[in-house]
């Protein structure tokens, strides 16, 4: 968890600020399965939106179906909808559970959902 402490909220609003589609993220989590980071949204220059994402891949493409996995999957999912996540099925398949949170909460938030990554997986 040592990546944490060196996110920087202001940082991340700076970097969307300068980037073209006014949005940044951090990968601060990675599994074979899930993606899960921080990032910040600029709707206005005043008023940035910060969000926890979670990437879901759960079917990795020429593999075979493991139901045991996807019910763990669907568990996770399931946990992350009852949080309040927007859970939404992208074109390449994956899901994706994207939160806003304020920035004080952030990093609460981001700890929160990993761990549900983490001991939902195993």
């Amino acid at each position: 968890m040592k990546i944490i402490s060196k996110v920087d909220v202001n940082s991340l609003q700076e970097e969307a600020k300068k980037s073209e589609d006014k949005e940044a993220f951090t990968v601060l989590l990675r599994t074979h399965k899930y993606r899960v980071g921080i990032g910040a949204r600029l709707k206005t220059r005043a008023d940035p939106i910060f969000f926890v994402e979670i990437i879901a891949g759960l079917c990795p493409r020429n593999h075979p179906v493991n139901p045991s996995s996807l019910e763990k999957n669907v568990n996770i999912l399931k946990q992350l909808k009852k949080r309040g996540y927007q859970l939404t099925c992208d074109e390449d398949g994956t899901i994706s559970c994207e939160l806003q949170v304020q920035s004080e909460n952030l990093i609460a938030e981001y700890k929160t959902a990993s761990s549900i990554v983490e001991k939902c997986s195993r």
